[in-house]
């Protein structure tokens, strides 16, 4: 169970060249080869060139049979003019049981998600309404309108009215105070009867 979680990784590799079968056709001849290496070599030679890949791996055991050898010959040297093919992740694949168990808690959450969005609907929509009751809804509405604009009147008579009584008849001031608390008066009860009026 633990190996199907682990992630199946490719190390880097390499197209074989000449420069690449030389070295490994002189790496069979080394005293210090293995036999892994020297299958892996065969392997290899076995190949059509250019069709071959060659991991990092065996081609670092190449090197260092070969210098242990004594010849002298550089990495570089080897793996010349080699196109080189980067190490990929394939991820594993998913248990079938894990992956019904996700499917069944995602359900679950947009589920839990949409009930919690639509707790606030009225579910119990009334299509048909009486003649009684569409009278109620429209003097329910007309009340609160005229209660809006004696609201807003009563505010401008009381800031007219006020700077009148505070620095006498001066009718730009009056005129003045009076709009600027029927402005304040309109938009805080233009507020209330949007949110909870309707």
């Amino acid at each position: 169970m633990a190996e199907d979680t682990k992630l199946s990784v490719r190390r880097p590799q390499l197209q074989v060249t000449g420069h690449i079968r030389e070295a490994a056709e002189k790496a069979l001849h080394c005293r210090s080869v293995t036999d892994d290496l020297k299958k892996e070599c065969q392997e290899m030679l076995q190949e059509e060139n250019g069709k071959t890949l060659v991991s990092t791996t065996v081609l670092r055991d190449i090197y260092t049979a070969l210098r242990g050898d004594g010849q002298k010959i550089f990495l570089h040297e080897i793996i010349k003019d080699a196109e080189f093919m980067p190490q990929t992740v394939s991820p594993p694949t998913r248990n079938p049981q894990l992956e019904a168990r996700i499917q069944k808690l995602r359900i679950e959450q947009e589920n839990k998600e949409y009930r919690r969005m639509t707790r606030n609907v009225n579910q119990k929509v009334q299509t048909t309404f009486t003649f009684q009751e569409e009278v109620k809804a429209m003097n329910r509405q007309l009340i609160m309108m005229i209660n809006f604009l004696i609201t807003v009147a009563a505010g401008f008579a009381f800031g007219y009215k006020g700077i009148e009584m505070m620095v006498g008849k001066v009718f730009a001031m009056q005129m003045m105070s009076g709009l600027i608390v029927a402005l304040i008066v309109f938009f805080v009860d233009l507020y209330f009867l949007l949110r909870y009026g309707f």
